[in-house]
């Protein structure tokens, strides 16, 4: 979900291969996620000065390598499952001079251990099971006086049934809570948020089309092939399900969040 929000936005992840078409390479972040917004929890993170940073389902680490970039002192962790994922972001570090303050590692986050002073779980709560238990199991991860950016889904209403059957199997109105409730429950979880933030409908549809992209385009190119089913198959079951399900019901929402010095 690497942090592609694998099941809770019901987004399909196609594995790069010589049959089928790549992902992710019109997307510059694995979640919706603006240029704009981006610098601001940039500097917002880099002004705590932060010697280590650790993100939890990292993806590619596009996030994670900027902030780096921007805190020359800092030396950082990405941990996700995705080889293709953990490849890139170890092209990138190694391109733009990072790569020896980088470590990306293949395997599950929640087998990571190591504390650092900023440490990010977006949207990948699902690697420690759901959101309460990820903030519960993050909380020991963030140094004292250090932050958490936790970005997770929210319902923007509270889904009816008939919105329910437009999403993923089994989707449930228990999945995901409001906007308020998903604060709640950092606070319940003893962290101290310090700035709630969530995306406009501008970065959600640049992040769905740009998912979609790699698979629309290879089908152009590549309808009459023998793979050309199967891809259009889930390329239109996830066209179909952003446009008419998630599109006006779910939100996306990047809390960061604070760790007294003393605990």
């Amino acid at each position: 979900m690497a942090c592609g929000l694998v099941g809770a936005a019901g987004t399909v992840r196609l594995m790069t291969s010589i049959s089928g078409p790549a992902y992710g390479t019109y997307l510059d972040f694995a979640s919706p996620l603006s240029q704009p917004r981006a610098d601001r929890i940039v500097r917002y993170l880099a002004a705590t000065r932060p010697a280590t940073v650790l993100d939890i389902g990292c993806g590619w680490g596009e996030l994670l390598l900027q902030i780096l970039a921007a805190s020359p002192e800092a030396s950082g962790v990405g941990v996700d499952t995705d080889q293709p994922d953990v490849e890139r972001g170890r092209s990138n570090a190694l391109e733009r001079g990072l790569a020896d303050r980088v470590t990306f590692i293949e395997g599950p986050g929640a087998d990571h251990s190591t504390p650092a002073d900023v440490v990010m779980c977006i949207g990948a709560s699902h690697a420690y099971g759901d959101i309460p238990t990820a903030l519960r199991a993050l909380k020991p991860l963030v140094n004292p006086g250090g932050r958490l950016l936790f970005a997770e889904g929210f319902w923007e209403h509270p889904p009816s049934d008939a919105e329910l059957g437009r999403l993923w199997p089994d989707a449930s109105a228990a999945e995901y809570s409001d906007l308020a409730g998903l604060v709640a429950q950092t606070v319940d979880a003893g962290y101290q948020p310090l700035w709630i933030e969530s995306v406009s409908r501008d970065e959600w549809d640049q992040f769905e089309s740009g998912h979609l992209a790699d698979q629309a385009h290879w089908l152009l190119e590549h309808g009459d092939t023998e793979d050309a089913p199967k891809v259009r198959q889930r390329y239109e079951a996830h066209r179909t399900r952003w446009l008419t399900g998630t599109r006006e019901l779910l939100g996306f929402a990047y809390l960061t969040l604070g760790i007294p010095a003393e605990r």
